[in-house]
């Protein structure tokens, strides 16, 4: 699945409730993509253009924290452990919600 992981993204999170501060900068994850059908039934009909998805190996994402790739920013609203056939590495499937003003 490493083969996937070809985009790069900056982990983020708001401690104090003020501006984002950067965690961690170029994390490998995979393209930014709509999120599965399979989660999305779980969101509000009128937030699901905003909802996406991708995968990383990349293990300090907690629901509430924020990802940047390519210059927009995506709430993490969920983080599930994602077993990669034919791995052992861990790999996480994050669902996000694109910012408005992003």
């Amino acid at each position: 699945m490493d083969n996937v992981l070809t985009n790069t993204c900056t982990h983020k999170n708001n401690p104090s409730g003020a501006s984002l501060v950067t965690v961690a900068s170029d994390i490998a994850c995979s393209p930014i993509d709509p999120v599965d059908k399979a989660y999305s039934q779980a969101y509000p009909i009128d937030k699901l253009f905003l909802m996406r998805q991708c995968f990383t190996k990349y293990t300090a994402f907690v629901s509430g924290d924020y990802l940047v790739a390519d210059s927009t920013t995506y709430a993490v609203k969920a983080v599930h452990p994602w077993p990669a056939q034919g791995s052992m590495d861990k790999y996480f499937h994050l669902i996000l919600e694109q910012q408005s003003g992003s």
